[in-house]
């Protein structure tokens, strides 16, 4: 069995980003930190981490903690750029949770996907398999054989 190739990247340590998430003031109870570790098997380097403790969407009665963890990418950003980066971490992470706190009828429409190998910080809307075959005439397109 051969080992799967390994990606690498390299850039110098971003200093313009650490300096904004150290100096980073957002909503109560959250958090941001830089690391270099691992984030998840397999997948390793320099991670932002946002810590939004809140209530629980799925048991609103619970507090809890939860980390978001983004790969920094390997760039040589100004500070500018850095921090519009940041910024649009901070907008990933308030995406997730009003997909996962937007509930009608019992149901959440747009859940982020969890497992393995899915970017949960997509908008994921659930559809029938009727409607996905409809075209935007209203038309009934057959079924794949």
């Amino acid at each position: 069995m051969t080992t799967p190739p390994v990606m690498r990247q390299e850039a110098p340590y971003p200093a313009e980003l650490a300096a904004l998430v150290g100096g980073l003031s957002y909503k109560e109870h959250w958090r941001a930190w830089l690391e270099d570790g691992e984030r998840d098997p397999g997948s390793a380097g320099l991670t932002l981490v946002i810590q939004r403790y809140g209530p629980d969407s799925y048991n609103p009665g619970r507090m809890l903690p939860v980390n978001h963890y983004f790969p920094v990418p390997p760039a040589t950003y100004n500070r500018r750029s850095w921090q519009m980066w940041l910024f649009r971490r901070l907008l990933d992470v308030e995406q997730h949770e009003a997909a996962e706190f937007f509930v009608i009828d019992g149901h959440r429409p747009f859940a982020p996907v969890h497992a393995p190998g899915f970017d949960p910080y997509l908008i994921c809307e659930l559809a029938t398999d009727e409607e996905r075959r409809t075209s935007f005439r209203g038309e009934l397109n057959p079924g794949s054989p």
